[in-house]
């Protein structure tokens, strides 16, 4: 009889646990296939007054997904949002989604800015995807790329640019507004310390860095900057409750800088967890947008 007992209990507990992922797995699912927005304020000892309740949009990491029908949900959620400024930190598609002679015009990347350039001011930096391609298709050496080469890579970026979006890699857009200055870098280039180490910033102006990769953010507050615009670790992928994010694009676990706002000296960073999959899938970790609000000390 207790031997019954005992094995009832064990049947009951193996399927009590077998509900509880089959449960876990589900609200994960429908977690992955909604975004959050997730809004941060920003204080600032000497901001422009003109600059004060500025609100930026940074949208990250986006591989290609959809959220609604080519990306509806989305597109609503950023006009409610009415941004002053959507800066986009890299990896919109992934390599595998582009070839060299495909319609340019059928990636949800451009679907999706095309929509959002009529309305809005959009500045892009490049990641580690968008990189990949312009290496194999306009050479490894960025200053020489030859943006005149017909491929799907170069369309790609022209009509974005003909619409109105700023790409800034290795190079910046200065005087934005007459009060902020928008520089970028390319991904490899801060391994190779190429372009940045020239800066010299003017500090009467807001100077914000886009960099796809977080892990420079030192160097970058160093300079005095006062923000810096990442993504790329999507967060750590599987995020451990109290813990933080597991896994780093780098095959480096437990990142140091995997979500949210950071902050050295007087100089700001906000990592996002972006909207979309790497070859694992997020657990505990839902996609998302990012709205960064300025304020006056």
């Amino acid at each position: 009889m207790k031997n019954i007992k005992k094995k009832n209990i064990w049947i009951w507990t193996v399927i009590l646990i077998i509900l509880s992922i089959f449960t876990i797995i589900g609200i994960n699912n429908k977690m992955n296939k909604n975004f959050v927005i997730k809004e941060e304020t920003l204080i600032y000892k000497n901001l422009p007054k003109s600059l004060a309740d500025y609100k930026i949009l940074q949208i990250t990491d986006l591989h290609s997904k959809e959220f609604g029908t080519n990306n509806e949900k989305l597109i609503n959620s950023i006009k409610e949002i009415n941004p002053d400024l959507i800066l986009v930190t890299g990896d919109m598609f992934t390599v595998s989604d582009i070839s060299i002679d495909m319609n340019e015009e059928e990636l949800v990347s451009y679907e999706l800015l095309s929509k959002l350039a009529t309305n809005y001011k959009i500045v892009y930096v490049s990641g580690n995807h968008e990189e990949g391609k312009d290496i194999i298709y306009n050479g490894d050496d960025y200053r020489t790329r030859d943006r005149s080469k017909n491929n799907a890579y170069n369309r790609y970026r022209k009509k974005l640019e003909s619409l109105g979006v700023t790409f800034v890699e290795n190079s910046s857009l200065q005087n934005y507004n007459d009060f902020i200055n928008i520089y970028g870098v390319y991904f490899d280039s801060m391994e190779k310390d190429e372009y940045y180490q020239s800066i010299d910033l003017d500090k009467t102006k807001f100077n914000i860095m886009l960099c796809h990769d977080p892990k420079y953010f030192h160097t970058f507050a160093n300079m005095g900057f006062d923000l810096v615009l990442s993504g790329h670790v999507h967060g750590g992928i599987i995020r451990i409750p109290l813990v933080g994010g597991l896994f780093s694009p780098d095959r480096t676990f437990f990142p140091k800088y995997d979500k949210g706002i950071y902050k050295i000296n007087d100089s700001y960073m906000n990592v996002s967890t972006g909207l979309g999959d790497s070859i694992l899938k997020r657990v505990f970790n839902p996609p998302e947008i990012n709205v960064i609000i300025l304020k006056n000390k």
